[in-house]
């Protein structure tokens, strides 16, 4: 073979392996191009394009498949309060802690803000999604989240939609796995499955408003009575008023079963209505019989507006019921939600003479501060911190802390989910003024609750709140 020969085949090999290694260059920039196109720059997980490339090949071939969708709770406070750089810290965390915790079991990714989606292909039952989704909670519960050298305990809310029954596309999952996680948020449960039955905007979520329009109207609604009594037990001194809804075929509901998708529609007012009338009309039936207690009814976040004080003054005067003795219990979502409207409100009330009480405090992100403001006369401590008490020295340090910080701004402490004696003797040493909880008993049905007060020999030694 003559030189030239040797030169143009030289020639060609460095040819051909040159387009072989720019072709290999140029494949794995693809590459790396595509998965920066797929992965969030803060995390490094999963994002909401990786989450439509993983789910929609399992949806075509109608794999079994669970999504949840995972959401902070109370982190819009961390951004505000230590700004939004420290929020990011924060949530590479989370986002670290989610997947050690999920490990194999699904793939988990960022859609934005604090939220997360987790896919789980081939759930062995709903149950199986619900250990998935309690073990991610759990994860987060651990704690050791910290923004700089400030520590944060952060908690979640997770609502589950499975492919198939909940729908067929990935949109249909995302959205009903949304309306799970806000009524699971709402009603603190942790953990909810999509129900068409609960959903506002579905036709089982319509006819299930049907049904409570009507359960109003022919008194298929009742409401439970459930006491407090003084801190050193010896006194009654109101009830609180619980709404249960005796459904023709779904049984007796309680109300996480239908309130969550209630206040995402106009009815929420009516059932407002409903509830405080009937209250108060019982309240004075029982002091016709010679039973004399407050009565306290809980408000939505959504109708703590202008129209909350119509539907207070038609109560009153259809019942004749004096307003000192009427407590409204609002809750810390209903403060954050629209903090000077809540003050509005609450400071309206105040003057027409009712009581607003603020409920479960501890489980959300208001702090005594916030309440300097809102002209509140009670705060009920939330159970979490109650329950378990004398087990835990930390929930001591709590619990006796915001008793001497509340009593320092003039407020009524009560203390909710009061289960021994144990605990109801250390309450009552720690000084709180009012004790609730199954302890003394469980929500009753009015007939059972005026037979528990007379037979606790309590009906005698009741005083009036004024």
């Amino acid at each position: 073979m003559s030189a030239a020969t040797y030169a143009w085949a030289f020639a060609v090999l460095v040819t051909v392996v040159s387009a072989l290694a720019l072709t290999v260059v140029v494949r794995q920039r693809d590459r790396v191009r595509a998965e920066l196109v797929r992965t969030d720059p803060l995390t490094g997980l999963g994002n909401r394009r990786a989450l439509h490339e993983t789910a929609e090949p399992l949806l075509a071939r109608g794999a079994g498949l669970g999504l949840l969708l995972l959401d902070l709770d109370g982190f819009k406070d961390v951004n505000d309060t230590l700004g939004h750089a420290a929020g990011d810290e924060v949530l590479v965390q989370v986002s670290r802690v989610l997947a050690g915790t999920l490990g194999d079991r699904g793939t988990i990714t960022r859609l934005g803000g604090d939220e997360f989606a987790v896919l789980v292909p081939g759930p062995d039952g709903d149950a199986d999604l619900e250990v998935v989704a309690k073990r991610l909670l759990a994860g987060l519960a651990v704690g050791g989240f910290h923004a700089g050298v400030v520590p944060l305990d952060l908690q979640g809310s997770i609502g589950i939609a499975v492919a198939g029954p909940d729908g067929r596309t990935l949109g249909e999952l995302l959205q009903h796995a949304d309306i799970a996680m806000y009524a699971a948020k709402r009603s603190r449960v942790g953990v909810l499955r999509y129900d068409a039955a609960t959903d506002p905007h579905s036709a089982g979520g319509l006819e299930l408003l049907g049904q409570l329009r009507t359960a109003m109207e022919e008194d298929h609604l009742t409401l439970h009575y459930q006491p407090k009594v003084s801190g050193d037990g010896a006194r009654l001194l109101g009830f609180e008023a619980l709404v249960r809804w005796e459904h023709p075929t779904r049984g007796l509901l309680q109300p996480a079963d239908f309130l969550p998708f209630v206040e995402r529609t106009h009815l929420i007012h009516a059932l407002t209505r409903w509830v405080m009338i009937t209250a108060l009309r019982q309240g004075a039936a029982w002091r016709a019989q010679g039973l004399h207690t407050s009565m306290a009814v809980n408000v939505s976040a959504v109708s703590l507006d202008a129209g909350l004080l119509g539907i207070v003054e038609e109560a009153l005067a259809l019942t004749r019921w004096a307003p000192q003795d009427l407590v409204l219990e609002i809750t810390e979502t209903a403060i954050i939600h629209d903090p000077a409207g809540a003050r509005a409100t609450v400071a309206a009330l105040r003057a027409r003479g009712v009581r607003v009480a603020v409920d479960d405090f501890g489980a959300g992100s208001t702090s005594l501060v916030h309440l300097r403001g809102l002209a509140v006369h009670e705060l009920k401590i939330d159970r979490q911190f109650v329950s378990e008490l004398v087990l835990h020295p930390e929930d001591d340090v709590i619990v006796s802390s915001v008793i001497a910080l509340a009593h320092r701004l003039g407020l009524v402490v009560v203390a909710e989910g009061v289960e021994t004696l144990a605990t109801a003797d250390r309450l009552s040493a720690l000084g709180c003024d009012e004790l609730q909880g199954f302890f003394f008993a469980r929500p009753l049905p009015p007939a059972q609750a005026l037979a528990w007060a007379r037979a606790e020999g309590l009906a005698a030694a009741v005083v009036e709140l004024h």
